[in-house]
């Protein structure tokens, strides 16, 4: 069952164009028994970036980046230039750096949610149908999540339609560095890009591997539209840098399937949040539910307990 959620209209902020919600909304986390029980002790286990189980995480945008100039530059020489340079920096981004390097050691660590109640590929994918889906309300879970930063965290609404991808990248690009945005006024129109000389895209590129990269975060391939994704993104500084010793974040690894997973710890300050909890279809157990009154009884919570209505048999 679908939960309703209105056409989302704020973005967030006016450079990156991704919805994100508003107050009133809700939140959906589907999570096994021990990730219910990690996060009512006040924490989420925040997995790296490069370690989802989408092959192509953050990397739609720099494909959609890639065709944008394909159909707009018609010197395919400067062209491919530009596109080489953008996309290394953005490689470069992504790389964890090298001992003695002066460039801070970081990454971004995701938070995956749903707009959808009871879904059954989000059953299917996180608890194989036995485990809980919890209902967050979305301005106390932003508000309760301890940050060490201003800028840490980002969070909207996935992309997942190609053509609403396409029309991003381009209306970010005409926003933010044609039409005499600041330092880069010798670019008015889209034509004028085929003109760029090798000292105009040093100046671009580094710009817009900073926007592009911004978008991976968000734009997801359209087969995994059936997610209906919110995700939160903590850009964390880890050591290096100039950043101060109490803004950065200690990094942790677990293992799953014999290989490192590094993830950050948050902290939620409250969790006011939660509002219910959803026991998996699957779980016909007729404790499951009392198990969950009692927990939530010995944490002094108030939380509703519900069982979803999807009729699964095995």
């Amino acid at each position: 069952m679908k939960q309703e959620q209105e056409t989302i209209t704020k973005t967030i902020d006016e450079t990156l164009l991704i919805p994100i919600l508003g107050k009133g909304k809700k939140l959906y986390h589907y999570t096994s028994a021990a990730g219910l029980q990690g996060i009512c002790s006040g924490e989420f286990w925040v997995t790296e970036r490069s370690f989802l189980n989408d092959t192509m995480e953050f990397q739609v945008a720099t494909k959609i980046f890639c065709e944008v100039i394909d159909n707009h530059m018609k010197n395919k020489e400067r062209a491919e230039k530009l596109k080489k340079k953008t996309c290394d920096e953005i490689e470069r981004l992504t790389k964890p750096g090298m001992l003695g390097e002066e460039v801070a050691y970081s990454g971004d660590y995701v938070i995956s949610f749903s707009l959808d109640n009871d879904s059954i590929l989000m059953w299917s994918e996180y608890s194989d149908f036995y485990g809980y889906c919890m209902e967050f309300d979305f301005e106390k879970l932003v508000a309760g999540i301890q940050k060490k930063t201003s800028y840490e965290l980002l969070h909207g609404q996935v992309i997942y339609d190609h053509k609403e991808q396409v029309s991003i990248i381009e209306k970010t690009i005409e926003n933010e560095i044609i039409r005499h945005a600041p330092g880069f006024e010798y670019l008015n129109s889209w034509e004028e890009l085929d003109n760029l000389t090798d000292e105009n895209i040093e100046d671009l590129y580094v710009w817009l591997s900073v926007l592009i990269d911004a978008y991976n975060m968000f734009f997801k391939l359209d087969c995994f539209k059936g997610e209906n994704e919110y995700r939160m993104v903590f850009c964390c500084i880890h050591d290096g840098g100039r950043v101060n010793d109490d803004g950065r974040e200690e990094q942790y690894f677990r293992i799953k399937n014999e290989v490192m997973i590094p993830f950050v710890k948050k902290r939620l300050v409250s969790l006011e949040a939660l509002e219910s909890v959803m026991i998996g279809p699957k779980n016909k157990s007729d404790i499951a539910e009392k198990g969950l009154q009692y927990f939530f009884r010995n944490m002094k919570m108030d939380v509703k307990i519900h069982k979803s209505q999807m009729p699964i048999r095995y």
